[in-house]
């Protein structure tokens, strides 16, 4: 398998994974239950990591594309205009829902920390 199948093979995954996560923090907000938001954290935070793959064997697909008659250049640039802001994007969101599970697993010893508070108001409500 080379990085052309495996961008196709992985792109689709962050996209659908992340929308995914969203309606199950919503809920979670919703309802107000620590163990879905939590769930939802664990989600993005491993679509965070899959778009990783996906953005560094975007270069190599592209490669082996660009030669092939019918492809536009313009909409390849576009294409990857758009995938570094969804990689820092991913980035951060995945970075964010771990700290959320950090802080959430040792709260306990973080409570004496005021900044703690913040992030572990995410999911106690």
């Amino acid at each position: 398998m080379d990085a052309t199948h495996l961008h196709l093979l992985l792109n689709h995954f962050p996209i659908i994974g992340t929308l995914i996560g969203t309606v199950i923090i919503i809920y979670g907000f919703i309802k107000n239950e620590s163990k879905i938001k939590e769930l939802s954290a664990y989600i993005i935070a491993a679509m965070a990591l899959i778009a990783l793959p996906v953005f560094f064997t975007g270069e190599p697909a592209e490669e082996s594309i660009e030669n092939i008659a019918g492809i536009a250049e313009s909409a390849i640039e576009l294409h990857e205009e758009a995938a570094e802001l969804a990689i820092i994007l991913m980035s951060l969101t995945g970075l964010i829902a771990l700290i959320s599970l950090i802080v959430n697993k040792f709260k306990p010893a973080l409570a004496k920390f005021e900044c703690s508070s913040i992030f572990s108001t995410l999911f106690n409500g």
